[in-house]
């Protein structure tokens, strides 16, 4: 074509698209060649008018005829030729082109546009790149076609509808690369396919996932997600959850593999920065994922709600939520505002589950057998944490969410519990690891554990976590100082403990930050002038810890040390740098001005000065330089109560110490604790006293000073050793109540003597050489001391005077309440070191014969040595109150104590002479001071469990705790059977029950696997074959011991049913016909015993369902997860439901004790029926989730075994606890007792009830699964004829003759069903009189009704109004009775 003619022919089209002259441009058209009209069009289309050509030509083509619609179809598929080969610079025309083109499609017939379609498909499977906006034609075109009624492919007729799934199954079927898999979804997210073909399109991304390299997932699931929307999200989730936590496992397996192969050094580096690389991707592919489906979630709550049941279904498969990838997720929806609680709410329930589940099976080896614990919570939060690093910061503020959460959950009533200490422990895990990573959540988290410090009843955790950031990140804290002052501030409403440690977690800031130490420092001198009594104390304590860090490298000037207070508050506060060591002349400043500040604590009230001068000996400890200071105030202050000359019978002046002010009366001065302190410093500074004197040398001030104290404490032990009352000042003839101030005062001096002799027997055991003069002078103060006692005991036990000078028996009102109670001033450090010294002197470790005297006189003296148990015993129950840093204090006297009381124990305790009764007191006090010791120790030192024992045991050569743990259980089984082998044991048998419990709390922190514990378990086990105890608390206390130690050894014993044998041989059948096979395997079992071995055989029994049903929850929600492979769970299951129907079946045929046993069988046997439901139940959901499922075979034979063993025998139980209740009932009516057992009875008729329906539950859901499976599971069932009103005909035979016709009929009706019952059930072939082995024909076959349940209590009492009924009745009811026949 020329030239002019296609210039002619191309302005005849334009005019005609212009004046839109369709007809004749059509005309035209078909009269040319179809090549030439290609070949104008090629030319114009991307000139400025060529999307209005394009439109023009494909509008006046309108495909009424067949060569309309060729040529129309060739112009459309050339424009599309066209811009497939499209060059850049050229975007805006195309994307004009494509408008228009889509425009044009819908006019397209249906088989045209099956050509355009194939034309897409042929590229696909090409492998071509599919790129550029001509691919959003693909879309239109298929969405066009899926609209049309009718769609011939290849002579095939179908629908739009069958053609689009047709070419998306084709789709699907060809190979997808990255590129062309985001090309595709984009156009699948345009058409809008039903969920149908969704989950073909799922299924194929999830494929291509697998080949992709991780840089090209992100978008992947981008534009999936996209496509989804919120039609299947869940699928979504689960496609994504499950490809990263999949490519985690891969990544942790590669590594792990690489650490354990030998290979050349240049290939593990190259090795290593390969998967260092991926790892990198991976990681911020995640992170990419996390933040697009983020960002859906916040306009599509369906995903959120999606992710929220798949969290909710996997709370009992911790393994299963509790992944990197799926922590993180949970934590980036947070930001969603309004499922954020609710998110975080199911993450800490499943956490707190995961940590009681840790704990059950770190006691049970049937639940480690069942479910291994192979989730690893710390690692994986310790994952997102170092993930977080990558910029995640959504992720990083849901995470510092849910640790405040699990602290919440340590505080309030069940802190100890252990699922709240492990949770804390997470959360004190996690919150440093942030914070390093993301410093700028550290105000968040400050301010939120100053809220938990503040508000808290038990702040000691939260402070431990504020210390860990403190000495982790020091300058991210003290970057938000204001938070800290503000909490700060509120310290005087802390308990004395706490604010004590918080303000020693804050003290490596004072190092840093002189600002902070100024305002604490101007914030105690406020504090000490506060009217609380508690903000001063806060306040002592405070200004005692910067003595203790700031450290002097010489002793302090007398003359300055003991300097007004007037001058040291009118001198400028210094700065310093705690705990450092080069600039020693500001430190001296510093303590110089404390000194004289604490100056002010002389005059404060005894509760602060007590304070004071028991911190003043941990000063002396770490700052040994401020001791001569410290050694001389105390001296000053101390010789205002004292009277030194030598006419003073008593050198202590009582009226200054105990001084009366009107009706009320004061202590001044706590004058033992002052002397006490004073002992110590002096003490200290004699062992001490080269590190003291060290560069100044000891002045003459010094030894001046030491010479004053030996002074004041000589004459104080010259003068009250021996005395007597009257020499103190004490009135032996006053009173000593508190209701007058008269007798207050003299309680008061009392208990300040008692005091002052305490710190006297301190000083003389701190500092004086053990010789027999010593223990001579200590004895002798004690026996002053315990006159004293002896006096307070006296009164406090003598009657009121009603009169004066009235003195008859039991004439006047009782005396006001006397403190008979003396707190022991003798420190635990103190009195370890006393105990050392006299029982090491007992045992004759010296053989000197000095020492032969000295352990004469102080094994006469039990008096003094229960003293100084008496002292351990009281600071020992005081110890759970103590925060961490008071424990810590205790741990070394602890650890003496119980050295020495565990060697004692062991050398005495069972000696062939028992008739010395104090003898065995002592020996009884000290072992359970041992147990308490042990039980402090494996509960509060875990951590250096091993050190400890290494210390208590001397066996500084072993390296494990377990070892060390079963050394310590070898002496107590030495013990015990050196008591249980006595000939006169029986006053021994607490101290056997005292060595039980010992061995519990030693075997309970052994591990679970160690064959130490398998070593314990066996020697109970034979010990309770062989011996017999006669002592209910022991055989209680073994018992439990070897059910604990048992499940923690083994998954499966046999114990339970041999023990259960045992008690039904004992206990005999309640059937009085039956014989009984006798049984003596377990000596420890005896009639006597059986209640006792009864009550701990159930227990055991309410565990091991308890575990049943926690494994059938996991079992459940490993279902509906998918996880099918259950058949190890199952088994095990199996064999525990074995085990405890057998047990069961042995004692509801026994003839239970009337009481509270018959309440705990009742309870169990319901529980029983609960869990064989809830595995009834597990099946019905096999069932419902998949149609080829069958019942096991040993599920089958379990099911049989219930209803052999408990359906049948439970219901003769029933009768027979009615009938001894009755029994039992009748009497003791009309008697307080009577009263205490019609009680009983009212609440035996709630739990029989409750078994019955429990029953009527298990059966139903057994014919629900009869049907499903075709199956009959009720074949060896016994139908329950037991629920009902009955009448008993027997007891109405003899009754008015006008009922005797009436009265046999229904005699010849109990012949055949045994009773008649009242019931819709029992009119001609009722379910009751129906044959065992009988098929169940429907669901309803057992009639449970609650309010029948009651009405059988009450059912056999006869009507009032017929005396003669009465008397027949009572007659016949007790013919049955002795028959033993229902009534």
């Amino acid at each position: 074509m020329g030239g002019d003619m296609n210039e002619k022919l191309a302005k005849r089209i334009h005019n005609l698209i212009k004046a839109e002259e369709w007809s004749e441009l059509e005309d035209l058209l078909l009269n040319t060649e179809d090549d030439w009209v290609l070949e104008m069009v090629e030319q114009q289309m991307y000139k400025a008018e060529g999307p209005q050509w394009v439109n023009g030509i494909l509008s006046s083509l309108g495909c009424q005829t067949r060569e309309s619609t060729n040529l129309r179809l060739k112009v459309y598929q050339a424009v599309l030729r066209v811009m497939m080969e499209e060059e850049a610079g050229r975007e805006r025309s195309i994307g004009e082109l494509v408008a228009v083109l889509m425009i044009h499609v819908d006019i397209f017939p249906s088989h045209i546009l099956v050509i355009l379609v194939d034309q897409y498909v042929e590229l696909v499977r090409r492998g071509q790149r599919l790129q550029g906006r001509w691919v959003d034609l693909m879309a239109k075109i298929i969405t066009s076609v899926s609209h049309k009624e009718e769609v011939t492919v290849e002579g095939h007729k179908m629908t739009g509808e069958d053609y689009r799934y047709q070419i998306v199954k084709t789709l699907c079927d060809l190979p997808w690369s990255a590129e062309t898999a985001i090309s595709l979804l984009s156009v699948i997210k345009d058409v809008g396919l039903p969920k149908e073909e969704l989950e073909d399109v799922i299924h194929k991304v999830k494929q291509v996932l697998n080949k992709v390299d991780y840089q090209s997932v992100p978008p992947l699931i981008y534009h999936l997600v996209q496509v989804v929307h919120s039609k299947l999200p869940h699928r979504v989730l689960q496609l994504v959850i499950n490809y990263f936590n999949k490519q985690d496992l891969k990544m942790k397996s590669s590594l792990d593999k690489d650490c354990s192969t030998d290979i050349n050094t240049e290939d593990v580096m190259n090795g290593d920065a390969i998967e260092d690389s991926k790892e990198a991707d991976l990681i911020e592919a995640k992170g990419t994922v996390i933040l697009h489906l983020t960002h859906h979630a916040q306009y599509n709550p369906a995903l959120v709600q999606d992710f929220l049941k798949h969290m909710r279904s996997s709370i009992w498969l911790t393994e299963r939520l509790v992944t990197p990838f799926n922590l993180a997720l949970a934590f980036s929806l947070t930001s969603v505002e309004k499922f954020q609680d609710k998110i975080l709410d199911s993450l800490k329930s499943c956490l707190l589950k995961f940590f009681r589940e840790e704990e059950r099976s770190q006691q049970c080896q049937w639940l480690r057998d069942a479910w291994g614990n192979d989730c690893d919570v710390r690692s994986a939060f310790i994952t997102t944490v170092e993930n977080c690093g990558m910029g995640w910061d959504q992720v990083s503020q849901g995470l510092v969410q849910l640790a405040c959460s699990l602290l919440e959950s340590g505080g309030g009533i069940k802190r100890d519990t252990y699922a709240s200490q492990r949770a804390v422990e997470l959360a004190a895990l996690l919150l440093p690891l942030i914070i390093k990573r993301q410093p700028h959540l550290t105000r968040t988290v400050i301010s939120q554990l100053s809220c938990f410090i503040l508000s808290s009843s038990s702040p000691e955790q939260y402070i431990v976590i504020l210390e860990k950031l403190v000495r982790a990140v020091p300058m991210a804290v003290l970057n938000h100082q204001d938070v800290l002052c503000e909490t700060l501030n509120y310290l005087e409403h802390l308990p004395l403990g706490a604010a004590t440690h918080l303000l020693l977690a804050l003290n490596p800031l004072l190092k840093i930050n002189m600002a902070l130490k100024d305002s604490l420092i101007i914030l105690l001198k406020k504090m000490l002038i506060s009217r609380k009594i508690e903000s001063r104390q806060i306040a002592v304590r405070g200004f005692l810890q910067f003595l203790k860090f700031s450290r002097v490298m010489g002793t302090l000037p007398s003359s300055q040390a003991s300097m007004s207070f007037s001058c040291s508050l009118s001198s400028t506060s210094v700065n310093v740098n705690v705990h450092s060591v080069l600039d020693s002349s500001t430190n001296e400043s510093l303590c110089l001005e404390l000194l004289g500040v604490l100056k002010r604590c002389f005059s404060q009230q005894q509760e602060v000065k007590c304070i004071f001068y028991k911190g003043l000996y941990e000063v002396c400890a770490t700052n040994p330089h401020l001791v001569v200071s410290i050694m001389e105030l105390l001296l000053q202050h101390s010789q205002t109560f004292m009277d030194l000359r030598l006419d003073a019978l008593n050198p202590v002046q009582l009226r200054k110490v105990v001084q009366v002010q009107g009706e009320s009366v004061i202590l001044v001065e706590p004058l033992g604790d002052l002397l006490s302190a004073l002992a110590g410093c002096q003490a200290y500074y004699h062992k001490h006293r080269d590190v003291v004197a060290a560069g100044d040398g000891e002045n003459d001030n010094v030894v001046s000073v030491l010479n004053e104290i030996c002074s004041i404490f000589d004459k104080l032990i010259e003068k009250l050793s021996g005395c007597d009352l009257g020499d103190m000042g004490i009135n032996t003839n006053g009173d000593f109540s508190t209701g007058i101030a008269a007798g207050k005062k003299n309680l008061l001096n009392a208990q300040v003597m008692a005091a002052v002799f305490d710190s006297l027997m301190e000083y003389t055991f701190l500092t004086k050489k053990h010789s027999q003069e010593i223990v001579a002078t200590v004895l002798s103060l004690f026996r002053s001391q315990q006159k004293i006692v002896d006096l307070i005991t006296e009164k406090n036990q003598k009657p009121g005077k009603k009169g004066e000078g009235s003195k008859t028996k039991g004439q006047g009102r009782p005396p006001s309440k006397l403190t008979s109670s003396f707190k022991s001033n003798l420190s635990l450090r103190v009195t370890a070191d006393i105990l050392t010294t006299t029982l090491a002197e007992e045992e004759g470790q010296d053989g000197e014969g000095a020492n032969d005297s000295i352990r004469t006189v102080l094994g006469n003296n039990h008096g003094f040595q229960m003293y100084l148990l008496s002292v351990v015993e009281n600071n020992l129950s005081s110890f759970k109150g103590l925060t961490r840093l008071e424990r810590e204090k205790l741990l070394s006297p602890l650890k003496g104590i119980a050295k020495i009381l565990l060697e004692e124990c062991i050398g005495c305790i069972g000696n062939p002479d028992v008739s010395d009764v104090r003898e065995i007191a002592r020996l009884r006090q000290s072992l359970n001071i041992v147990a308490t010791i042990m039980s402090i120790f494996c509960k509060h030192f875990k951590h250096k469990l091993e050190a400890v024992l290494k210390d208590v045991l001397g066996k500084t050569d072993v390296s494990s705790s377990n070892v060390l743990l079963h050394k310590i259980a070898k002496r107590c089984q030495k013990m015990l059977l050196r008591i249980l082998h006595h000939k006169e044991r029986d006053s021994l048998l607490k101290d056997a029950t005292i060595l039980v419990q010992m061995l519990n709390t030693v075997s309970q922190s052994m591990d679970y696997n160690s064959p130490q514990l398998q070593e314990v378990q066996e020697w109970v086990l034979q010990l309770s074959k062989d011996q017999n105890f006669e002592n209910p608390a022991l055989t209680e206390a073994l018992l439990k011991l070897l059910f604990q130690l048992s499940d923690q050894v083994k998954a499966n014993h046999s114990m339970t049913w041999e023990l259960a044998q045992e008690l039904h041989s004992k206990l005999g059948d309640h059937k009085e016909d039956t014989e009984v096979e006798n049984h003596d395997k377990y000596s420890v079992v005896t009639e006597d015993s059986a209640p006792t071995v009864l009550g701990v055989t159930l227990t055991h029994l309410d565990t091991a369902l308890a575990l049943v049903e926690l494994a059938v929850c996991k079992m459940r929600a490993s279902l509906s997860a998918g996880d099918c492979d259950l058949r190890k769970v199952e088994h095990c299951i199996i064999s525990k439901c074995s085990a405890v129907i057998s047990g069961v079946h042995e004692i509801i045929q026994s003839a239970l004790p009337p009481g509270s046993l018959v309440d705990h069988t009742l309870t169990t046997v319901t529980k029983l029926y609960n869990a064989l439901s809830s595995y009834v139940k597990y099946y019905l959901d096999l069932y419902r989730l998949y149609s080829h499922t069958q019942l096991s075979g040993k599920f089958e034979k379990l099911v049989k075994m219930s209803g052999d063993l408990v359906s049948g025998p439970v219901y003769p139980m029933i009768t027979y606890i009615d009938n001894i209740q009755r029994q039992v009932s009748d009497m003791g009516k009309g008697t307080k007792k009577g009263t205490v057992l019609t009680a009983r009875a009212i609440k035996e008729s709630k739990l029989i009830p409750s078994l019955i329906f429990a029953v009527e539950q298990y059966e139903k859901h057994l014919i629900t699964l009869s049907r499903k499976s075709k199956i009959n599971l009720m074949h060896e069932m016994k139908l329950n004829t037991n629920r009902d009103f009955r009448i008993m005909v027997s007891a109405l035979v003899n009754g008015e003759d006008g009922e005797e016709e009436n009265g046999e009929e229904e005699t010849a009706g109990a012949e055949n069903g045994d009773d008649v019952t009242h019931s819709p059930t029992s009119d001609g072939d009722s379910g009751d009189n129906r044959s065992v082995n009988s098929q169940p024909s429907s669901p309803d076959v057992s009639s449970s009704s609650k309010k029948h349940n009651f009405k059988s209590n009450s059912s056999n009492l006869p009507r009032r109004g017929n005396p003669c009924l009465n008397k027949s009745h009572k007659l016949k009811r007790a013919r049955c009775l002795s028959k033993g026949n229902k009534v």
